[in-house]
C-alpha cells in the first residue's frame, strides 16, 4: 500500500533501519508530548538523525504520520492471523471481537498507538491513513479488513460490505474512545460494551447474505 507521504521508499538495509528508528522515534514521542506537540526536531533528535534526514524519506510531519499509521495497519493484520490460526468454525461476529480485542491490546502495548492508530480520533479530526479505492467511502482500513476476512479468515461475503465494514469500524472507535478516556488501560466494561455491540451487528448482517 503507497503512502502519498512519502518522498523515497528506502531499499538498502541502511535506510529501512534508519526509517524504523524514525517511526519508533516518533510512536514514543506521540506518548510523550501528543500530536500537537510533536515536531520534526523532536523526532531527529529522539532517532538520533538530522532532521534533513527525516524530509528525504517524508513529506514532513502529515507522511510520517501516514507512515506510521500505515506500520500500524500491518501490524494489526499480523496479530490477526495469529488469532485466526487459532479459530475453529470463526463466524463474522467472532471476527469482530478479535478485531476489537486485538485493537485494544495494541492500545495497551504499541507506543503511539493510542494517539494515532490510525485517524486522529478528534471531533473533525483527519484520517492518517491514505485512501482506499472502493467507491463506497474509499476507506482503506474497511478494505484491507473486509479482504482479509474473505482471503484468509474463510468467512462468506456480506452484503454491502464497505458500508457495514465503515460502520463497524467507526462504532469500534466511539466505544474505544469511550473506555480510554474512562481509563489509561480502557475500562473493561464499556470494552465489553463494544464487543455485545459489534457482535450484535454482525450476527445480523451476516445472516442476511
Amino acid at each position: 500500500m503507497d503512502n502519498p507521504g512519502i518522498r523515497r521508499r528506502p531499499v538498502q538495509k541502511r535506510s529501512i533501519d534508519r526509517v524504523e528508528r524514525i517511526l519508533d522515534a516518533c510512536a514514543r514521542l506521540l506518548d510523550e508530548v501528543g500530536l500537537d506537540a510533536l515536531t520534526i526536531v523532536d523526532v531527529a533528535r529522539r532517532a538520533e538523525v538530522p532532521s534533513g534526514t527525516i524530509y528525504q524519506f517524508f513529506d514532513g510531519k502529515p507522511g510520517m504520520l501516514r507512515e506510521l499509521a500505515l506500520r500500524n495497519l500491518e501490524l494489526l493484520l499480523v496479530r490477526l492471523r495469529r488469532r485466526v490460526a487459532g479459530e475453529d468454525a470463526l463466524t463474522w461476529p467472532r471476527a469482530a471481537e478479535l478485531v476489537l480485542t486485538e485493537t485494544v491490546e495494541m492500545r495497551r502495548t504499541v507506543p503511539g498507538y493510542t494517539v494515532v492508530d490510525f485517524a486522529d480520533t478528534r471531533p473533525g479530526g483527519p484520517t492518517f491513513l491514505p485512501p482506499g479505492e472502493a467507491k463506497e467511502g474509499g476507506d482503506v482500513l474497511a478494505e484491507r479488513l473486509y479482504q482479509f476476512a474473505l482471503d484468509e479468515a474463510g468467512l462468506p461475503p456480506l452484503p454491502d460490505p464497505y458500508r457495514v465494514m465503515r460502520l463497524a469500524i467507526q462504532a469500534t472507535a466511539a466505544a474505544l474512545q469511550l473506555a480510554f478516556t474512562a481509563s489509561p488501560e480502557g475500562d473493561p466494561a464499556m470494552i465489553e460494551q463494544g464487543c455485545r455491540l459489534l457482535r450484535a451487528y454482525f450476527a445480523d448482517v451476516s445472516s442476511l447474505g
